[in-house]
């Protein structure tokens, strides 16, 4: 009994250490908008430019304050406040679509983690993004604004 225990125990301790894919952060459609112009596919390419390299961190008030996203190539990541996260994305009709994401699985209070699923949810749910400057803004589908600050962007400007 004891040694099966510990075995159960030793289980536990090595999946909580994993990632795992997180399916309802998948919003990947098969739905294209075949009336997109080239120019606002140039738009939105550019935009993922801009993207590339930068790491951004929440100033939306409530949020844990390390709560971040940032990207690389086709590849998102980021501190969602418990949790990292990454996957992929594409930015389409104006709003981030994100492939298969990933999620570490650590453990935080019940508000906590309340907090980091109303983001994450936010996150998937964007209806657009807007890049100005070194402020990146989502706004959900409901209206929610998170805005983001580059803070490599804000100390090189203040030099």
């Amino acid at each position: 009994m004891k040694k099966l225990l510990i075995l159960g125990i030793a289980a536990l301790a090595l999946t909580a250490c994993t990632d795992t894919k997180v399916p309802f952060l998948s919003s990947k459609s098969n739905n294209t908008n075949s009336s997109s112009s080239s120019s606002s596919t140039g738009i939105f390419a550019n935009l993922k430019e801009q993207l590339n390299g930068r790491e951004f961190i929440i100033v939306t008030e409530g949020y844990n304050s390390k709560t971040s996203i940032g990207f690389k190539g086709d590849r998102v990541y980021g501190f969602s406040g418990i949790n990292r996260y990454f996957g992929t994305y594409q930015v389409s009709g104006g709003k981030f679509v994100f492939g298969e994401f990933g999620l570490t699985r650590m453990a935080g209070s019940e508000s906590e983690m309340t907090l980091e699923l109303k983001f994450l949810d936010i996150l998937k749910n964007n209806k657009s993004v807007k890049l100005s400057g070194d402020t990146l803004t989502l706004t959900s589908t409901e209206g929610i604004e998170l805005v983001f600050k580059d803070p490599k962007a804000a100390a090189t400007q203040s030099k």
